[in-house]
């Protein structure tokens, strides 16, 4: 049995060992105002993962604190105009001053939280149709709680593939090669990092019911494992830089690169492009019509807001999920078949 199976197994006949965290430390993140907390940690257009969980005002999460492993419950203990976040870091072991001060960093840019949203809210609140939902979610970020790497894993999961089928390949993944911790009373994975794949071939994945996103997943694994691209790095580079580096990525080509440069180095642009499931479902929300060019969807949306037209969008794709995860929208349910 190889090491893929071996696991695989084991998680599925429920022996998979969960981490305890017990050892608690404590700090503060101060966002710059506005600051919209349930809208910035909790995306109901992202499909569920045991890796995070979301209440009103608290939001709970894992990740990889050097060779540790951490979850972390951040509260909401300011208000929009006011924001502060405290954040509860809990270990296996006495968590450290140098690594306070890491998580602060990767946090603050995680969660975009020192965004400056001025100039955005002027384009955005004279658009007389949406003012009200501009104002709804006002200080929202458009933030991704994991690594460049986990998200690129989620992007190849979502390739040709409903939103249900999506999850179950994940939690496949999950059960194999990633690991779950206990704390704060939450049960959650976390993710598993891309030095942990080398041993894993492309059958093995495959054996997981990937189909051919294993190719994909392989070879990412390999690239971000041997630092074909720096991520800390890159969120230094100006556009067009990165962009380039971002296409070093196996698998990843320009739209793809397009796609990523907001979550991996949160610089605006226009929009330069509308994938056939999102061309639906803006033709829906813009112009209430079941099908619209994507031609005229990209002029109008330029036009309007600019280069925030990405950030835009996000507001309002927000809150249509927002409003279906409260009250079902036939249509939309339809499309994301979770």
């Amino acid at each position: 049995m190889s090491t893929v199976f071996a696991l695989f197994w084991l998680a599925r006949s429920g022996k998979m060992i969960s981490k305890h965290l017990r050892k608690r430390e404590s700090f503060q993140l101060f966002p710059r105002p506005p600051f919209h907390f349930d809208a910035t940690f909790h995306k109901p257009s992202h499909f569920p993962a045991p890796i995070t969980a979301w209440e009103p005002g608290f939001y709970w999460m894992t990740l990889h604190l050097g060779p540790s492993i951490c979850g972390l419950r951040i509260e909401n203990a300011g208000s929009k105009r006011k924001p502060t976040l405290k954040v509860s870091v809990f270990s296996d072991h006495r968590i450290l001053h140098s690594e306070v001060v890491a998580l602060k960093t990767e946090l603050t840019w995680r969660f975009d939280l020192d965004a400056d949203l001025n100039d955005f809210e002027k384009a955005a609140l004279i658009d007389a149709r949406f003012r009200p939902v501009f104002r709804r979610w006002r200080g929202t970020r458009d933030s991704w709680h994991g690594t460049l790497y986990e998200l690129l894993v989620i992007s190849v999961l979502l390739q040709n593939a409903t939103v249900r089928r999506s999850v179950q390949m994940l939690q496949a993944l999950l059960d194999a090669f990633g690991k779950r911790v206990q704390f704060d009373s939450k049960d959650l994975c976390v993710m598993w990092e891309p030095a942990h794949m080398r041993g894993v071939s492309e059958g093995d994945l495959r054996a997981l019911r990937l189909g051919y996103r294993a190719r994909f997943l392989n070879r990412l694994s390999l690239d971000f494992a041997n630092g074909t691209v720096d991520e800390i790095e890159l969120r230094t580079m100006d556009l067009d830089r990165a962009r380039k580096e971002l296409t070093k990525l196996y698998g990843v080509g320009p739209e793809t690169a397009r796609i990523l440069l907001y979550p991996a180095c949160h610089q605006h642009e226009r929009l330069r492009h509308v994938a056939p499931w999102q061309q639906k479902i803006y033709s829906r929300i813009f112009y209430e019509k079941p099908l619209v060019p994507v031609p005229k969807i990209l002029s109008d949306l330029n036009k309007r807001y600019g280069t925030f037209a990405g950030l835009a969008t996000h507001y309002v794709w927000e809150d249509l999920f927002w409003r279906h995860q409260h009250k079902s929208i036939p249509w939309l349910a339809k499309e994301i078949r979770l």
